[in-house]
Parts: C-alpha cells; structure tokens; sequence
C-alpha cells in the first residue's frame, strides 16, 4: 500500500461482542454444545478447545483480528506493547457503541462531509435473538476476554480524546444531530415502511442479508417507483456487507470474472445452523 495510507478500524465493546458472537456462531465448535452463555462461561474448558481453528469466534476476537495470539497469556508489559503496536499501526481507530460519533470523526480527520457517512444500521439482529446479561455474566466476559478487554478500554479512551482534541464535545453534539436528521430525511426518501424488517419480510432478496447461526438479522425494503439514480444511492445504503463486497469487486477488478472463491463468504463451521 502507499506509504501516505489511512488506515482505521472499529472496535465493540467485548461483552456485547461475544453475547452476538455466541448468537450467530452457534455452530462454532466452542459454542455447539453450549445452551447458553451463562453454561459456556461456567465451564469453559468444558466447551472450548485452543487448538480449534474456530476457536477465535470465542476468545479474544478482536485480538486475533488485529493479528495476536488470542490464546496469549500475555503480561501487562506484553499488553502495553500490543496497545502501542496497534496504535503506530492505525492513523483511527473508532468505537462501534458510539457510531454516530465515530461517523463525525471519521469524516472530521478525512476533510469529508456529513453527507459522506450518513447511514442505515445494517446486520442488526432482531429482538428476538438479543439476551439480556447479568452483572455477573458481563464481568465473567471481560476476564475471559481479557486481551479485548484492554484493547476496548485502552482505544475508547483515545476515541474520547481524539474528539476532545479535535471537534469540542458541544460542536460534536451539533454534528451528530445533524447526521441523525439527515438519516431520517434519507430514510423517508429511501425506505418503505418505518425502517429495518425481519428477513422474511423483505421482498428483494438480492438485498437480504446472510441468515448465520441462530441470529436472525433485519434487512430493508425500498420504495417503490424510486427514479434510477435515488434508487441506486438507496440501494447502496441497505445493500448487506457480502452484496457490498461483491460490488466492490467489481468495480475494483472490472476484466476479472468474480469466482466464487473471491466472493466474501463467513468461513464454514462445525454444526452450521441457519435461521
């Protein structure tokens, strides 16, 4: 890549994160046997297998995608230096709770505009498939997930003082009431109905997101009679991330036939379940 390359990621917030992984991996080898979360976190050498190649989906996910042993019994020294080698890495590093603000401040380091991050939430789970967790089930989760854990702790705290240093809370407040109004506008040109709709709802099923494990993730219905270029910036904003990817591809790689080896697909596992 060129050397003058912006690189950023998102992180969340590691209990929320494996109450939605332990929903939609279900079929992972560390979570198949496992009737709730609760059971998992009691008992997890019971369940869980370091040497699994899915065993990732379990512990520490967001360590192992930014490249590190998820697995690691790492020291305090060992942490810090993990915290910093991400962060010599990445010029942004955003908070996926506080996605509005992470919008304003993508957009703010980029010299974008609103206009460049409004959005729909996609890949959001229905109600259904959201369990509610105890006090004592949250905190068993930062300890199993400890290298998370301090990845969260440590990036959320610069996210706050990144936004401090470069926006004001006050003119940050201004900024993601104005993107949240401009998504109500959009919405109102774009989607039919009040929002999102459960999968079986939706009635253009090339815009019908990935149904994996037992999650059961809403999509979006557009308008009908929408003119041919507001249709295509609509359909952009609700088209699902493996859609997206494909037409990305695309687009990047216009003489290359799309195989499907190069299409965006979540790896196979053990005891795969749909919805």
């Amino acid at each position: 890549m060129p050397n003058n390359t912006f690189y950023f990621s998102i992180l969340r917030n590691p209990v929320q994160l494996m109450e939605s992984s332990f929903t939609y991996y279900k079929g992972a080898s560390a979570y198949s046997k496992a009737r709730d979360l609760e059971e998992f976190l009691n008992q997890p050498s019971q369940f869980y297998n370091a040497s699994a190649p899915d065993s990732h989906y379990a512990k520490n996910l967001m360590t192992f995608d930014f490249g590190y042993n998820h697995n690691g019994n790492f020291s305090d020294k060992h942490i810090q230096l993990m915290l910093q080698a991400i962060e010599a890495e990445f010029d942004l590093l955003l908070i996926s709770e506080y996605f509005d603000e992470s919008m304003v401040l993508l957009k703010e380091t980029l010299c974008w505009d609103l206009d460049d991050v409004v959005f729909f939430p996609l890949n959001s789970r229905h109600n259904t498939t959201k369990n509610p967790l105890s006090e004592s089930t949250r905190e068993k989760i930062k300890t199993w997930n400890k290298l998370d854990w301090e990845i969260y702790v440590h990036f959320n705290k610069t996210f706050w003082e990144k936004i401090d240093w470069n926006i004001g809370k006050e003119r940050m407040q201004n900024e993601v009431r104005t993107l949240q109004q401009k998504r109500e506008q959009l919405a109102k040109v774009c989607l039919q109905g009040s929002g999102s709709v459960a999968p079986q709802l939706i009635k253009d099923q090339a815009l019908a997101p990935l149904q994996y494990g037992k999650a059961v993730i809403m999509g979006y219905n557009l308008k009908p009679s929408l003119d041919k270029a507001t249709k295509q910036m609509c359909q952009r904003m609700v088209t699902p991330e493996l859609q997206y990817n494909r037409l990305l591809y695309r687009k990047q790689f216009p003489k290359k036939t799309l195989k499907r080896s190069n299409a965006a697909v979540l790896p196979k596992l053990s005891n795969r379940k749909t919805v």
